[in-house]
């Protein structure tokens, strides 16, 4: 379980790499995964991917929504949103609706946004 501090409720998480994981593949998933470990592949789900502090991900993934707090490399694709959480490093390209920037977060590389519905950048 994890607790989502601002909305003060618990999450739960279908699948967890360790921080000592070091995974090359594919990785197809339902429901809440979360990697702290080392990753490196492809990422297909319709549901959510976090990429914990400490985590080193080079990934093409396609979810629904994606929260980066650790070291990320590749190309997203979200359909719903993305999440950049100090201290968040991102290296690629970043296809998403929506997009959450925290300060102090690093990105190099393009976001592109469409079909936003009103939504578009907070930070």
């Amino acid at each position: 379980m994890l607790r989502d501090k601002k909305k003060d409720e618990e999450i739960t998480i279908n699948a967890f790499l360790g921080n000592k994981t070091n995974f090359t593949g594919t990785l197809v998933f339902d429901g809440i995964v979360r990697i702290d470990g080392f990753f490196k592949g492809n990422i297909v789900s319709s549901d959510t991917l976090v990429i914990a502090k400490g985590a080193n991900v080079e990934a093409e993934v396609e979810t629904s929504v994606v929260k980066i707090s650790g070291n990320f490399k590749g190309t997203i694709k979200a359909k719903s949103l993305v999440e950049l959480i100090k201290p968040a490093v991102v290296e690629g390209t970043i296809f998403t609706p929506a997009l959450k920037v925290e300060e102090g977060v690093i990105v190099n590389g393009s976001i592109s946004m469409s079909n936003n519905d009103g939504k578009g950048v907070e930070q």
